[in-house]
Formats: C-alpha cells, structure tokens, sequence
C-alpha cells in the first residue's frame, strides 16, 4: 500500500462516517492495520493540515495515533 492509497483509505472511511474516521474503524481494517507505521505517518501528516482535527481520548486504541480524524470539509455531507 502506497502514501497516497492510505491517504484515499483514510478519506475513504471519513466520508462513509460524516466526516470522521475513527480509530476503531482504522485498527478493523485489515489493509491499514498491515501497514501500521505508513497509515500513522499518514495520519500525523494529516492532522497537521487545516482541514482535519485529531482527538485523543482514552478509547482503547492500539496503535493508530489518534482516536478521530475530523475531516471539516466532509463533515458538512452525509454519507453516501
């Protein structure tokens, strides 16, 4: 799995959740959670933009860095 396909992945599971990816969706996916070191570079790149808010709560995650991504220009859509 390429950068840009985690990327798409991360995008991909956000807009299926009204803008919000969460850690647990990211840690069941396999593909993602195969590529663990390449999906949390992706998503601390990620969370430093402008468009996207990170949370940490103590949710019980295991090894993805964040417990939400909040993508603010999905946020505003429904799911498809």
């Amino acid at each position: 799995m390429s950068y840009e396909q985690v990327v798409s992945r991360l995008i991909q599971l956000a807009r299926s959740n009204g803008g919000v990816v969460s850690s647990s969706q990211v840690e069941a996916d396999e593909e993602l959670d195969r590529n663990r070191d390449l999906v949390s570079a992706a998503a601390r790149a990620l969370a430093g933009g402008t468009n996207v808010f990170s949370s940490e709560e103590p949710d019980g995650r295991v090894w993805f860095p964040y417990s939400s991504l909040l993508f603010s220009d999905l946020a505003s859509k429904r799911p498809t």
